[in-house]
């Protein structure tokens, strides 16, 4: 499952591939595990199994980008040795794309706790995003665009007094993603700039209401997405994560996951980035399989 995506075409725009991806990729070992822990594989091992999408939660912390899930930290080991920093995954996935120059990975990273979402993104770009391994533009790429190098999807607040941030150097703008929790009806529609075909901008739907039971979440979020894409045209971001108090991350990914590989897909139809607590292969697998 590492060089999947060489089997897409060239031209085909990101926005158009269905996507395998992680919710809090980062969380394998974390304190509060029984709450915060999403994730049982390493970085690079979802990488390995077909994931092209990680949702990365940071804590800035001087000049260095910790992992964490809200206030609970991320752990290099499972015995809490060494704070797994950001530069720990980035190593993971440039490692991954040299090995695997037809494959790309959007990485998604958002301010989740401590300092101020503009003087984490200082940070970010000062320290982090100053290399080609990056694709910066606020613009879906085609795939040729960015093979073998990661995507910056931005969830951070940028301080727009500053000129030199521009929508050349600061990722997708997904910083106006706003927090959904229960369900409400319908898919949040945010923008994302796109320079083609005479448009001005892509459409961004979301589904990421978390404040669910599994069967809620299941019942009234992931199958209407699956059954009923909200968009033809444009990037669909479905989360199949969730938890509350008597549904914890792990429990809530096994009745959803199950459900999901009941389900059947259709090739060729659209189903978006999708992102999953606890994947496996078999699972990530079956999004695949969707692009042909």
């Amino acid at each position: 499952m590492n060089d999947w995506m060489k089997n897409i075409p060239d031209e085909a725009f990101l926005s158009e591939i269905n996507l395998p991806g992680t919710h809090d990729s980062a969380t394998r070992f974390c304190q509060y595990s029984f709450f915060s822990r999403c994730q049982s594989l390493s970085i690079s091992e979802q990488l390995n199994i077909g994931v092209r999408f990680l949702d990365l939660r940071v804590e800035k912390i001087g000049d260095k980008l910790q992992l964490v899930h809200a206030s609970s930290k991320c752990f290099k080991t499972a015995s809490h040795q060494g704070l797994l920093l950001l530069e720990d995954v980035l190593s993971d996935c440039s490692l991954f794309l040299k090995n695997n120059p037809s494959e790309t990975l959007i990485l998604s990273i958002k301010c989740d706790h401590g300092d101020t979402p503009e003087n984490t993104f200082d940070t970010l770009f000062r320290y982090y995003l100053n290399d080609d391994f990056w694709y910066k533009e606020n613009r879906i790429p085609q795939l040729f665009e960015v093979r073998g190098k990661a995507v910056f999807l931005n969830r951070i607040s940028v301080d727009t007094s500053k000129d030199f941030y521009t929508d050349y150097n600061t990722g997708l703008n997904f910083s106006g993603w706003p927090d959904q929790g229960k369900y409400i009806g319908k898919t949040h529609l945010v923008s994302v700039m796109l320079r083609r075909d005479g448009k001005d901008s892509e459409p961004v739907f979301i589904q990421d209401w978390y404040k669910l039971s599994p069967k809620e979440k299941w019942k009234y979020a992931v199958l209407p997405t699956l059954q009923n894409p909200p968009c033809k045209y444009g990037v669909l971001l479905s989360f199949f994560s969730c938890g509350n108090l008597l549904h914890n991350p792990k429990k809530s990914a096994k009745y959803i996951s199950k459900k999901f590989m009941k389900y059947d897909l259709t090739p060729l139809k659209k189903y978006g980035w999708l992102l999953f607590d606890f994947p496996t292969e078999k699972l990530c697998r079956k999004v695949i399989s969707t692009n042909f």
